[in-house]
C-alpha cells in the first residue's frame, strides 16, 4: 500500500513498530494523501481492519469500486 511513497507503519524501534501494527494504528498524512481519492482511502481502510470480522475478505475486495 505505497500509494503515498511511505510504508503504513514505521518506526525505528523494531517494538515500538510491531505495536503500531497489533494495533493497525496508520494516518492518510498531509499532504501526501491529499490527491489520493477517497475511494482509494476507503479501500484500504477496509484492508487494514483491525478486526477479521469487518476487514474485507478477498471477494469484497475484488468488488470495491476502486
Amino acid at each position: 500500500l505505497r500509494l503515498c511513497g511511505y510504508p503504513p507503519f514505521y518506526d525505528e524501534n523494531d517494538a515500538k513498530l510491531f505495536e503500531q501494527i497489533l494495533r493497525a494504528e496508520y494516518e492518510f498524512d498531509s499532504p501526501y494523501w491529499d490527491d489520493i481519492s477517497d475511494s482509494a482511502k476507503d479501500f484500504i481502510q477496509h484492508l487494514m481492519e483491525k478486526d477479521p470480522g469487518k476487514r474485507f475478505t478477498c471477494e469484497q475486495a475484488l468488488q470495491h469500486p476502486w
